[in-house]
């Protein structure tokens, strides 16, 4: 089986874009025998990429996952060195546990849950940011005490500890009591208990998935916006769905993620007392220049208000990791580490973010 110690990182300045489109090895100058690696099945047939040893990285058509092997320690190598920020907090409390799906999934380069973790966890480490943070999306007075929430667990740094946030558990207990294959799961959940509640849908290289008319299986979440709308509202026993939503007029894209954040936000507030609730979507502004003119550049956020009545209308927000750098992270000398990741993390090898 192949194998690699290496265990360095790799940011902007290492990296050559050209390689990868070559099939090489990414990393500038490499000059190491290539291997093949079992990737996963399909069709009955193993399938194989290439991997460099010496750099300890799998080889994609868009982009690189760090690998050392396929042991648990490992897999957890590999997973920390994609992980700037509160690596042992992650390993410990996520890595293979029930809390996380697809928890060995953030070693790769273009994962958009380790980008999520690192900049969350250490924006909570210095909590007067988050408090800022909240501030921003909501346009009101910074609020004190907010709690940082990641696929649905509460992160406490300072304990080394996990729990699970009881109103998203009893949320699926009435909306997904049989759905057993990817539960809802908000991304980012930032509570200031008794008063505010933001669920934020992270997008880094991704597009927003809308909803599609096919069939399901049997233990997933509904596909169709029908049956979206039937299982999450008219089926929903915590909000009266008629107060937020309106369905008269439907958009050209239904954005089924993100409006089962909006159903799940409202229904948690409802279950905590918390009257200002929102749902963010945050993108990166560079992905979105790339992507002009395609379906990932569609307007979200006028999609998203067609279907909420007018009250609610503003409770849909459109954020940027730009705008998180400039009005959160830049300038602040506690976040510098934070600042320097942002300008060299890489997106497929090339620059990620439009910061500088």
């Amino acid at each position: 089986m192949a194998k690699s110690s290496c265990t360095i990182s790799f940011f902007k300045n290492d990296l050559q874009r050209t390689r990868l489109n070559e099939g090489k090895c990414p990393v500038k100058n490499c000059r190491s025998k290539l291997q093949q690696v079992p990737f996963r099945r399909h069709k009955g047939k193993m399938l194989y990429l290439p991997f460099c040893p010496e750099h300890g990285i799998r080889i994609h058509k868009t982009g690189f996952v760090y690998f050392n092997s396929l042991t648990k320690e490992d897999i957890a190598t590999a997973t920390k060195r994609n992980l700037m920020f509160n690596a042992s907090f992650y390993l410990e409390n996520f890595l293979g546990q029930a809390a996380k799906i697809e928890s060995q999934r953030l070693c790769y380069e273009n994962s958009e849950d380790a980008v999520t973790f690192n900049v969350f966890t250490e924006l909570l480490a210095k909590s007067h940011a988050l408090k800022k943070l909240i501030g921003q999306i909501t346009k009101a007075n910074a609020e004190e005490g907010t709690e940082l929430h990641l696929w649905g667990g509460k992160i406490d740094l300072k304990n080394n500890r996990l729990s699970q946030y009881n109103p998203l558990i009893e949320v699926r207990r009435h909306l997904e009591p049989d759905i057993v294959k990817f539960v809802t799961e908000p991304d980012i959940m930032l509570v200031v208990p008794k008063k505010v509640l933001v669920c934020i849908e992270a997008k880094f290289g991704s597009k927003n998935p809308p909803a599609e008319e096919i069939e399901e299986g049997f233990d997933e979440k509904p596909k169709s916006r029908a049956k979206l709308i039937e299982r999450y509202c008219k089926k929903n026993p915590i909000i009266n769905y008629n107060e937020i939503f309106a369905f008269s007029d439907m958009p050209r894209v239904f954005y089924e993620q993100l409006f089962r954040n909006v159903v799940f936000a409202a229904s948690m507030a409802k279950l905590t007392g918390i009257e200002r609730w929102y749902v963010v979507n945050l993108r990166s502004q560079h992905v979105m220049n790339l992507k002009r003119g395609k379906p990932e550049s569609m307007p979200v956020v006028r999609n998203m208000r067609k279907i909420l009545r007018p009250m609610y209308k503003k409770r849909f927000l459109h954020f940027t990791w730009e705008e998180l750098y400039y009005g959160i992270v830049n300038g602040d000398t506690e976040l510098h580490d934070l600042a320097w990741y942002m300008k060299n993390k890489t997106l497929r090898c090339g620059r990620a973010f439009n910061v500088l």
